[in-house]
């Protein structure tokens, strides 16, 4: 229905006309920051547009505008009422995964979703299967998932994703007119007009260049933190992910095999950001290079956004819009009342260790990678 539905929109000759301009990526692998750094920078509601948990999840019969606080407050107790079925179905499943990834209907959330409607199927339900895929000795050893992140179906997935964002562009234009007309007030341009998409999941990180192709004039965000100390927390995620799915025993469900899962996984994130990276740096004045001072690209160590998530927002501002002012005095009290809220609110996660999933430092080395980005 959803996948229908939102086609038949995004056949319209006004959608097909919109224009995306500039979005940025938050392109870098699990359990570096990313969410707590897209949420934050999604509450600057007057510079980015961005899409939350229910839009994604319960996006028909109402799309609802960007500027709409008042309706995206209640798509998000339509969100409440597709978790509360969610927690029904798998009883506890909400607060698993939220000691690991807070699900969270009113706050944004990564775009992977999107490509379920896209493609009439749960995406992540691939990373499930996989571990005992490999076990068999099927599939591939490189990391990725299959036919599902084949070249063909990643461009599938970028150009389904452009569509959602020009419908919503869309929608912004139509509900604000409608609004003019049910309020009998002048219509005057509506609020979220030519602003950027801000935009996050992990998934991006061994496509970038076909992300690139969809979105030529996209920013990204790179959030660099050493592997090694990503692996445990990796694959303890999987283990919360595909637990309910699982029989104890079954094939690829051991710790070993769980943890030789996540040294793969992060090996195809690291691949596709060195080789985008290495592509780059060999092209003259490219401004997705590594170590310049770009508009398009910026790197950051992991350690400075925990350490200072609102000085490492006010650093994104200034390098990609450095004629612009930074986050308004709202936009930073918003962001620091929700860090607030976040800290009290986080849930204590048991930590889990190399040895947990049977792995050695020298498992989890990635010298390519901290090479490059870490040395």
């Amino acid at each position: 229905i959803n996948h229908h539905g939102l086609l038949k929109m995004g056949m319209n000759a006004q959608v097909q006309n919109e224009v995306i301009k500039e979005p940025i990526f938050i392109v870098s692998p699990p359990r570096t920051a990313t969410t707590i750094l897209h949420r934050t920078m999604s509450l600057d509601r007057t510079r980015f547009r961005s899409f939350d948990f229910s839009d994604m999840n319960v996006p028909l019969p109402n799309l609802v505008a960007r500027w709409d606080e008042e309706g995206r407050k209640q798509k998000g107790e339509e969100g409440e009422q597709f978790l509360r079925s969610y927690e029904f179905v798998y009883p506890g499943i909400v607060k698993s995964i939220g000691s690991m990834h807070s699900l969270t209907p009113s706050e944004a959330e990564e775009d992977l979703t999107w490509l379920d409607h896209g493609l009439g199927h749960g995406y992540r339900t691939l990373f499930k299967l996989y571990p005992e895929y490999r076990s068999k000795k099927k599939g591939n050893n490189d990391g990725s998932w299959g036919n599902v992140e084949s070249k063909k179906v990643v461009e599938y997935r970028y150009a389904w994703l452009s569509m959602i964002m020009k419908i919503y562009q869309r929608v912004d234009i139509d509900q604000w007119e409608e609004r003019s007309v049910q309020d009998d007030v002048p219509s005057s341009e509506h609020p979220t007009i030519g602003l950027p998409w801000i935009m996050k999941d992990p998934n991006h990180a061994p496509h970038l260049n076909e992300l690139l192709a969809e979105f030529p004039d996209a920013k990204f965000i790179f959030i660099h933190r050493n592997p090694a100390d990503i692996i445990a927390s990796l694959a303890k995620l999987y283990i919360v992910c595909i637990s309910m799915d699982f029989l104890p025993g079954s094939r690829g469900s051991s710790a070993k095999e769980i943890g030789e899962e996540a040294v793969l996984r992060m090996n195809y994130y690291t691949k596709g950001m060195i080789e985008f990276t290495g592509d780059h740096n060999n092209k003259l004045s490219s401004p997705y290079s590594l170590h310049g001072n770009s508009t398009s690209r910026i790197d950051l160590s992991f350690e400075e956004v925990v350490r200072d998530i609102p000085g490492s927002i006010i650093e994104i501002y200034q390098q990609f819009y450095p004629e612009q002012d930074g986050p308004s005095d709202a936009a930073m009290e918003s962001i620091k009342d929700y860090l607030k809220r976040e800290k009290k609110e986080k849930q204590i996660s048991q930590r889990r260790s190399l040895g947990d999933f049977h792995l050695t430092k020298n498992d989890v080395a990635f010298a390519d990678y901290t090479d490059l980005f870490l040395s």
